[in-house]
């Protein structure tokens, strides 16, 4: 098994050729209807229709097909005890070649103990943010939320306390903002729940995002840092001033608002010297994630970054992970930062895409981070750090990459030069650890139909779903599925 921990290196390798060791044949998509659910007090934000396993959306393409099944797809795979039901897939399907849609979030909005699916789709300056609500049988089709058409949602959380979920409308545009189409700026607010069935937030109340109309935050993450029972949230900002003099001498990268009982969300505590330097890169803030890491039910930040100390004359900076932990007075007000980085030297971009949960089953958070530019031969490398009475063991990582021996290939021959993305940390199949849904965007290759009987050969994007183990991540407990498995008509309209 190629899964590593301790210094050890992971043990597979392939031929020069890009092919990986001989994996596993992966079995057909799996077939069925997700159980009937119920309704909670307290929804699991993974699980649509109550059944006690988790459900993975995204949106798909069809993965180089040619005809209208390439289109931008949201898709919704329910779980199972025996994993995702892969060969039973809702789909909204995009209304045209050219419509996108951003990112999704999951809340129960209406409060009926169901989570539902939030996200925004767009063609041209046509916006519509959209609620698919959740049910004892899943998702429902979209409808519209009773929302300005500049609404542009960046996360969710309980920002004033009262138990039900609110939505951060991020507004768009500013002057600084190189991707608009014009220099006007629309307005944030926090939108506060419960919303009405058919859309609507009880209250929505202005927030000042846009640092003086120049710039629109790009990001956001959210979680309760000072154990107050109201979410807080940390805003990324992307901008380039350097040749820009109507900049706002204050301009800042990262800020920090905290939940409130009146106004829903605040200004917070002047964000902290130590919070900057922790995601601070040469090309900007990286950013991170909000979770509790050390298991004390406050939440923690989270930040990627590099370690720029001792390394000048133009090396590059190993990415290391820094936990700014959470405590009831303030954020980084209790115990001291924690910084986790590889004993051996890392790539700039090890620590990126940081996820939190329990995969062991251990009731204890483990810590999930990604490395896009892994030394050695390969295109991208997970690292599982296990929890422990402190937080996350660095010594006791456990990595996996395109080579790890038994990963399923329909051609047995998956690339190591692939990419490899967690985009997304459930427990699928309802056993109390949570599942990884990896994203390997070129793992094997296929021939491809071009028309007049021509054929071309291509490389096939897959999802790897590692079942949670007591010992971690095991690439011989993988589901494998591709877009084509989860393609289709179109399921909810």
């Amino acid at each position: 098994m190629a899964l590593c921990c301790g210094a050890a290196l992971l043990a597979g390798c392939g031929s020069d050729d890009g092919g990986a060791e001989q994996g596993s044949r992966p079995h057909p998509p799996l077939k069925g209807s997700p159980a009937v659910g119920k309704a909670a007090e307290r929804p699991d934000p993974g699980d649509f229709n109550g059944d006690g396993y988790d459900d993975y959306a995204a949106v798909l393409d069809a993965d180089g097909l040619h005809d209208d099944r390439g289109r931008a797809t949201l898709t919704v795979v329910y779980g199972s005890k025996k994993g995702l039901l892969t060969g039973s897939a809702d789909r909204l399907r995009g209304r045209s070649d050219d419509e996108l849609f951003a990112a999704l979030h999951r809340a129960d909005l209406d409060g009926d103990g169901f989570t539902d699916l939030i996200g925004s789709r767009m063609e041209s300056d046509d916006w519509q943010t959209f609620v698919m609500h959740g049910g004892p049988r899943g998702l429902s089709g979209p409808r519209p939320l009773q929302l300005s058409p500049a609404t542009r949602v960046l996360a969710v959380g309980d920002f004033d306390g009262d138990g039900a979920a609110d939505l951060i409308d991020g507004g768009r545009g500013g002057s600084g903002d190189i991707t608009a189409m014009e220099p006007k700026q629309d307005p944030a607010a926090v939108l506060l729940g419960p919303f009405t069935r058919d859309g609507s937030p009880s209250r929505s109340i202005p927030l000042d995002l846009g640092q003086h109309g120049f710039i629109s935050p790009r990001t956001a993450v959210t979680g309760d840092v000072d154990g107050d029972r109201r979410t807080d949230a940390l805003l990324f900002y992307d901008f380039d001033v350097e040749q820009d003099d109507t900049a706002p001498e204050d301009l800042t990268s990262i800020a920090y608002l905290r939940g409130d009982r009146t106004k829903g969300l605040v200004p917070g505590p002047a964000v902290r010297p130590d919070l900057y330097e922790s995601m601070a890169t040469a090309d900007g803030v990286r950013g991170g994630t909000i979770a509790d890491v050390d298991g004390d039910g406050i939440s923690d930040v989270v930040a990627s970054g590099v370690d720029d100390d001792g390394y000048a004359g133009g090396a590059e900076s190993p990415g290391q992970v820094t936990v700014i932990h959470g405590s009831r007075n303030g954020l980084g007000r209790g115990r001291p930062a924690t910084r986790l980085q590889l004993p051996s030297r890392a790539s700039s971009l090890w620590g990126s895409g940081p996820q939190v949960g329990d995969v062991t089953g251990d009731e204890r958070p483990d810590l999930l981070v990604g490395d896009a530019d892994p030394r050695g031969r390969i295109g991208g490398q997970l690292t599982l750090l296990p929890g422990g009475d402190e937080g996350p063991r660095i010594a006791d990582r456990q990595t996996v990459d395109p080579t790890a021996e038994g990963l399923p290939s329909r051609t047995g021959r998956p690339d190591r030069w692939s990419g490899f993305d967690a985009n997304a940390m459930l427990d699928l199949n309802g056993d109390g650890r949570q599942d990884v849904v990896v994203y390997a965007d070129k793992w094997e290759p296929r021939e491809h139909e071009r028309g007049s009987g021509r054929r071309s050969k291509e490389r096939m994007s897959a999802f790897l779903a590692f079942r949670g183990t007591a010992d971690g991540l095991d690439p011989a407990q993988v589901q494998y599925f591709t877009s084509e498995d989860v393609s289709g008509g179109p399921t909810l309209e």
